[in-house]
């Protein structure tokens, strides 16, 4: 089945673990006997196997391993692997907090210069800023980090605007060159954490997942709040290098709030993070705050740029901590991979159940006489010239194949009204099979959640209120001219074959065909009942074949007849089954995709 390409398999030692890429290329990973992956390779591998994994189904957690997903792939492009390319970048270090908190005054004032817009009126659909040396221009220009952004160099910053909380995300990354920063290091203005925009608070955090360095900004008033904590929180379980400014502390307060705000930091994981603070301050002409209160700030990112063994130790800090994150989410993501695959297995199962009931159906409500009564059967009786079925049908009375044979002025007409009849009673019964067949799956699958979110998203296409193809009705009608011309061929062998007399000359191939079907449609009644009509068709039918063809002969047509119109019809069944079954086939859920992202943790950990 579909599902299973790409499965994972490792059960050989020394051969490698495979597993389908995004373009349908198997990926490998090397068995025992095989150079191991360094950690780039590997940890590029887990990249392309999360953006190959599709979490289509709608499943208890699957909100959550979408989230997991979406999240990793970004850290993994923002962070994770330009980090790994190269370890010798500059350090970026992204100014993060709380609107309000001074983030944008800070910056322009660790640089002196206004390179970021500060105030009131805050630039909503502005571009994030990364002020940075000259000589680390190539750096950034590149789309090695944040590759989903755009470069834009402009030294101005973006007029200011009124909020819009509509705004749409900002799309580029403005990039400053400035003399004023030391080379090794950039610094980045995010967006506020708690803004009115909610593409502005998206973009803080994604931007605060491709540092190295977190510098949160936070104040005297606001520093117990539970947005800037939650964010900390969250630096500590990834292990990111972080660095805290406490702004705009009035001078009385200074000991009491440093001494509070360090024991929320320790009590939380934070007890090496440096901390600096701010007292309140008037500001120069230019909007910046005095030289001093930010030079403490301003030496320790100088010296952390100049000291590369301090570098180093931020860098791979945080790297570390990427890494180590790795083992808690990757297992989140693989069982959500592992439970997709359960769930199309379920209804891939109810599709195998309900089909499989009406294929059985299907035969024998062809072989059970069902065509026979009603239409088919009028027409029959008008084709012969008689009401009643039971005394006039026996091929060894006088004038029963006269009567077949005859070419009487209706004759022609009647014999095509059969045939129509009996195009119309099969299809009707096929049709009824298929209706039963698709309704009793589309029910199934209403009782399971990944199935209800299936239908749903079909909506109106391709399974409609009908449920049905909608030109089932014209396939019908094709594959039973087809089969009815597949009898006649037969019949036409036959009598060849047979060399038969003068019966089978004066009855005709036509006629005889016809009777072959009635005799197929009947066939698993044994044509014993002559109290039924149906069973009385069947009987008087085989009587008459075997009268022109003989006993094996008449037993042959029919049984070829009837496992041919089963075999065609059951085709309509399958095409209707695969048309819901596209459902699952167009949500690709893969096989291996779980056990594919546990062996690249661990490549990753054997590499490390």
């Amino acid at each position: 089945m579909e599902q299973q390409v790409g499965a994972a398999r490792s059960d050989v030692p020394g051969v490698p673990i495979e597993a389908e890429s995004v373009d349908g290329a198997l990926l490998s990973l090397p068995g025992e006997h095989e150079e191991p992956l360094d950690l780039l390779e590997a940890s590029e591998l887990l990249r392309t196997e999360l953006g190959a994994l599709r979490l289509p189904l709608t499943l208890p957690g699957v909100d959550q391993g979408r989230r997991e997903r979406d999240t990793l792939i970004a850290q993994l492009d923002d962070y994770l692997l330009p980090r790994l390319r190269r370890m010798d970048a500059p350090v970026l270090a992204v100014v993060g907090g709380s609107t309000g908190a001074g983030k944008s005054t800070l910056v322009n004032s660790l640089v002196r210069r206004e390179v970021t817009r500060s105030g009131v009126l805050r630039p909503t659909t502005r571009s994030p800023v990364l002020v940075h040396h000259p000589y680390d221009s190539g750096a950034f220009l590149s789309q090695r980090i944040l590759p989903g952004l755009a470069r834009v160099t402009s030294e101005a910053p973006e007029p200011a605007q009124p909020i819009d909380v509509d705004a749409p995300r900002a799309t580029a990354l403005r990039l400053v060159p400035h003399d004023g920063m030391p080379t090794g290091i950039a610094i980045v203005d995010a967006p506020d954490i708690d803004s009115l925009v909610e593409t502005n608070r998206d973009l803080a955090k994604q931007l605060l997942a491709a540092a190295d360095l977190w510098i949160f900004v936070t104040t005297a008033a606001r520093y117990a709040d539970a947005v800037p904590w939650d964010m900390l929180r969250q630096a500590v379980d990834r292990g990111v290098s972080v660095a805290v400014v406490l702004d705009r502390v009035p001078p009385p307060a200074m000991q009491e709030v440093r001494s509070h705000l360090a024991t929320l930091l320790r009590d939380r994981g934070l007890a090496t993070s440096p901390m600096f603070t701010i007292p309140e301050s008037p500001r120069s002409a230019e909007g910046f705050l005095p030289r001093d209160v930010v030079q403490p700030l301003v030496s320790w990112l100088t010296r952390l740029a100049k000291d590369a063994r301090s570098r180093d130790v931020v860098i791979r800090r945080t790297l570390v901590g990427a890494l180590d994150s790795l083992r808690d989410r990757i297992p989140t993501i693989a069982s959500c991979a592992d439970d997709q695959v359960a769930a199309d297995e379920r209804l891939r199962d109810d599709l195998d159940e309900v089909y499989a009931a009406a294929a059985d159906t299907l035969e024998h409500s062809l072989g059970d006489g069902t065509v026979v009564r009603g239409e088919v059967l009028a027409r029959w009786l008008e084709l012969i010239g008689t009401g009643d079925l039971f005394k006039s049908m026996d091929a060894t009375e006088p004038g029963v194949l006269d009567r077949l044979a005859g070419s009487g002025p209706g004759k022609p007409l009647q014999t095509q009204q059969l045939d129509a009849a009996i195009q119309t009673g099969t299809a009707s019964v096929i049709r009824a099979v298929a209706q039963r067949a698709a309704d009793a799956a589309v029910d199934r699958w209403r009782t399971r959640p990944e199935g209800e979110g299936l239908l749903a998203a079909a909506g109106g296409g391709s399974i409609g209120e009908q449920r049905l193809a909608p030109d089932i009705d014209a396939r019908l009608a094709r594959t039973i001219r087809d089969w009815q011309a597949s009898v006649l061929e037969d019949v036409r062998e036959q009598v060849a074959e047979l060399r038969a007399g003068a019966r089978a000359a004066s009855l005709g191939p036509e006629m005889a065909a016809l009777i072959v079907m009635l005799g197929a449609y009947a066939a698993t009644t044994g044509g014993e009942s002559r109290g039924d009509t149906a069973a009385g068709a069947a009987a008087a039918a085989h009587s008459i074949l075997e009268a022109v063809f003989g006993d094996h002969a008449a037993q042959a047509l029919t049984s070829r007849a009837r496992a041919d119109l089963v075999a065609r019809s059951g085709t309509i069944l399958d095409a209707e089954r695969a048309r819901i079954e596209s459902l699952l086939d167009r949500a690709e859920v893969r096989d291996g995709r779980g056990e594919m992202l546990r062996a690249l943790t661990m490549a990753i950990e054997e590499a490390r």
